[in-house]
């Protein structure tokens, strides 16, 4: 769904034209295609004159009339029924509350959410009203709209599993795992638990890494009905990981694919993703058995091995070449994916604006670090003459696609420098330093390649201690004075600004946004 969120603002009042995203209308009738409905409908069907007989108030007919539509499928007929009761009682929260569950059967969810905020409008004081309004926007992707209503139902309600429910699904959405736990758990202990709860809770507690929790939570959904697919795959993981942390490495994978079936996953991948869970969330020793067994496996593999040692935190001054060669060479093909619609990752464009506030104009500029080239469209806004450089040949190969480099470059960031002495009015290195520790000789060779005046703009993430640490993610973490006393003879700081670098483990990871001009 696309369209901008339907606010108070947006809502037509009663009686008037209600627009939908695509230009079509709706309209409440006036008394006289009412009275049309009314005789019509008297005549074509036995329900609704019996209803009309009954009732002493035709909108009382006309509202069971649209139920009636609605539970045979009709939810034309069942919104033509509720905008007939709207015009004699405009007033009725009720009312709009039918209207919209109807326009949310035809699909017409802008409309839907229209009518329910109008009902929130006459009446606020109903946490139903509330719910209906947080699923529609929920439908419409308007999250921080549904969000909102669906505390504002809480509010009112606090015991409201459904709006429990919902509100853990749209923090599982928006990557606050721990978050949906909590939420998912209050279904749980309202007692109002089924198979898709136990099984919403099972994947949440599996992204918070709670994996002995999420392996009861699917084994209590299993009890109704069998799992299958991307649940059982989640289970046997969990119950894998879970053995895992408590040591006992070799049983664990040895249990594996009884535990899958027939959705049982390579033990490369189940101990890849292993590896990678386990080291985000702190389970440091498992991590390390689990790459140990990994490198014993594939004693070539670069990327194991320096993630090997940077869980076990030995001293590291720089990430090996070839580590970041094989790692993106790797990532390429799912690397903007991953990074910007999963981690939510945004340094390029925050980096670039950063930039913009000093130089509308670049005249000369290198990408250093470049990857697929998501900083490049960014940066093509400051002049043409963009140089790309990066390890990696697969991310060199997406960023060709982009069209926005004059040149891309294979190379290692030092030796490239080395070659260009004052070539370059900018210097952009977003996500670089994270993989060199001890700064030293690369910000020499950053000096001495940016012209006089020229600019030098990099991410880093924040270091409390050491002048830098390795972190279990492999990358260096860097104390903002070391970082200083470094650039100070032959740089001055002209913009600073701490930033969210990315998600990680459903977490956003601290980190420092910084704008240099050579002296």
């Amino acid at each position: 769904m696309t369209g901008d969120p339907i606010t108070p603002e947006r809502c037509d009042p009663p009686a008037v034209t209600m627009l939908t995203g695509d230009g079509a209308a709706v309209e409440l009738p006036d008394a006289d295609a009412v009275q049309q409905r009314v005789a019509r409908w008297t005549a074509d069907f036995p329900d609704f004159a019996a209803l009309l007989a009954r009732h002493r108030h035709p909108v009382l007919a006309l509202r069971r009339f649209g139920v009636l539509c609605r539970q045979s499928g009709d939810d034309q007929r069942a919104i033509e029924a509720f905008t007939a009761a709207l015009s004699l009682a405009p007033d009725e929260v009720w009312l709009w509350r039918d209207l919209a569950g109807a326009f949310q059967g035809a699909s017409g969810f802008d409309l839907a959410t229209c009518c329910a905020r109008q009902a929130l409008r006459i009446d606020p004081t109903h946490a139903a009203t509330w719910l209906q309004y947080a699923v529609l926007a929920g439908n419409l992707d308007h999250d921080p709209l549904a969000e909102d209503a669906y505390r504002r139902a809480l509010a009112l309600d606090p015991d409201l599993a459904d709006a429990h429910f919902g509100l853990g699904l749209l923090q599982m959405k928006t990557l606050r795992f721990a978050a949906a736990v909590a939420s998912l758990r209050r279904v749980a202990a309202s007692g109002d638990v089924d198979a898709v709860v136990s099984l919403s809770l099972g994947h949440a507690l599996y992204m918070a890494a709670q994996f002995s929790e999420s392996a009861e939570a699917f084994a209590q959904a299993a009890s109704v009905a069998p799992l299958s697919g991307h649940s059982l795959q989640k289970y046997a993981r969990a119950k894998t990981f879970a053995a895992i942390i408590t040591g006992d490495l070799a049983q664990a994978l040895a249990d594996y694919p009884a535990l899958a079936g027939v959705e049982a996953e390579p033990l490369r991948d189940i101990t890849r993703d292993g590896f990678a869970l386990l080291s985000a969330y702190g389970y440091r020793a498992a991590a390390l058995a689990v790459g140990k067994f990994r490198l014993a496996h594939d004693p070539g593999d670069p990327v194991q091995r320096h993630l090997n040692d940077a869980v076990a935190g030995r001293a590291i001054d720089a990430v090996p070449t070839d580590y970041v060669e094989a790692y993106f060479d790797g990532f390429a093909a799912g690397f903007d994916e991953r990074l910007v619609g999963v981690l939510a990752y945004r340094v390029p464009q925050d980096l670039a604006a950063l930039v913009g506030r000093h130089r509308p104009a670049v005249a000369r500029m290198l990408d250093l670090g470049c990857g697929t080239g998501l900083a490049g469209e960014y940066l093509a806004g400051f002049g043409a003459d963009l140089v790309g450089v990066d390890l990696s040949a697969q991310m060199l190969a997406q960023a060709a696609r982009r069209g926005s480099y004059r040149a891309l470059v294979k190379s290692e960031a030092i030796e490239f420098l080395a070659a260009h002495p004052a070539s370059f009015d900018l210097v952009f290195a977003a996500d670089v330093l994270i993989y060199f520790g001890r700064l030293d000789e690369l910000i020499a060779a950053v000096a001495r390649a940016t012209s006089p005046d020229g600019l030098f703009a990099i991410s880093i993430e924040r270091a409390l201690m050491a002048d830098f640490e390795i972190l279990p993610s492999g990358r260096f973490a860097h104390r903002e004075s070391y970082l200083m006393s470094l650039t100070e003879a032959g740089f001055e700081l002209v913009e600073r600004a701490d930033t969210a670098l990315r998600l990680e483990a459903g977490t956003a990871v601290a980190g420092v946004l910084l704008v240099f001009r050579r002296k």
